[in-house]
């Protein structure tokens, strides 16, 4: 839900720097489907983990392991795209973390209470929300963990880390450019200005 927010601002600040909402139809996203199944997957580890699901409490890390690959695997085919750099870097920095603490990203348990996510807390305590963990003593690269809490009245609060600011700056920087840079065809993009006018006088 989060990232709907962004999207919503960022067309909102976009719309209010002249910009054209018609010229997101124009960016060419390359193998949706992989970022489709990244979401699928994390979004069925949440929903069968709170179900108590054996088979996912136990291979939930491997899954989401998997699914940051997949992630990973969808921003190489979209690389050209500006603001992917940038998406690239945060899911890196997440998916640092996660593999350093067994496949879960961690969470600061005061983070959570200062959002407001007291359920959240009691999930993660129960072992039920099988793609977070709490934060411990023995938790490993805990500056790139969920410790940024966003409370209210922020729309979702959440606890976040650098790398979804990241992220959320990159998908920031991809909607501004597709609204207010005039895409062009790529043939068209590789060309100087004087071969584009001889061209268009043949």
């Amino acid at each position: 839900m989060l990232y709907v927010y962004i999207i919503i601002i960022s067309i909102i600040i976009g719309l209010l720097r002249n910009g054209k909402l018609s010229s997101l139809s124009q960016i060419s996203l390359k193998r949706i489907e992989l970022i489709l199944l990244a979401c699928l997957i994390q979004g069925g580890l949440i929903f069968l983990g709170s179900k108590k699901i054996k088979f996912v409490l136990d291979y939930s890390s491997y899954m989401i392991i998997f699914s940051y690959i997949v992630l990973l695997l969808a921003v190489w085919y979209n690389k050209t795209l500006k603001g992917m750099k940038i998406i690239a870097l945060g899911i890196i920095l997440n998916f640092i973390v996660i593999v350093a603490n067994a496949g879960h990203m961690p969470v600061m348990l005061s983070g959570l209470y200062k959002a407001g996510l007291d359920n959240f807390a009691l999930a993660l305590k129960e072992g039920t929300y099988v793609t977070h963990t709490l934060i411990t003593e023995k938790t490993l690269f805990r500056f790139l963990a969920d410790v940024i809490p966003l409370s209210p009245p922020f729309p979702d609060p959440s606890v976040v880390s650098a790398g979804d600011f990241l992220m959320f700056y990159g998908v920031f920087s991809l909607i501004q450019n597709a609204m207010l840079e005039k895409y062009q065809n790529p043939e068209d993009r590789s060309q100087n200005p004087e071969e584009k006018e001889q061209k268009s006088e043949a």
